[in-house]
């Protein structure tokens, strides 16, 4: 058992687009699985979307995919993060 605590957000099931609704800040899991579906696919098959501008009228939310740069499992460290990225900027 994971010690602390950990979020389980549950997929939106068998998905086939992300919501034209969504607010800045919503997260959202896809997987074109059904509840209880076993996984065969290696990496997995769900993604995780993040909404970074809501729908206002006619104009639709805007979902990015966030991009993961690890794999582990409990029975193998986790990797040192690349620290190669650039340094954030305002614009």
């Amino acid at each position: 058992m994971a010690k602390g605590d950990q979020i389980n957000l549950k997929p939106h099931f068998k998905e086939e687009k992300l919501p034209c609704e969504g607010t800045v800040g919503d997260l959202f899991v896809f997987t074109p699985l059904g509840e209880g579906d076993v996984d065969s696919r290696k990496q997995g098959s769900a993604s995780l979307w993040f909404c970074t501008k809501g729908d206002e009228g006619n104009n639709k939310a805007i979902w990015l995919r966030v991009k993961f740069d690890g794999q582990m499992t409990c029975s193998v460290p986790p990797p040192i993060p690349p620290q190669d990225h650039p340094d954030l900027q305002q614009r």
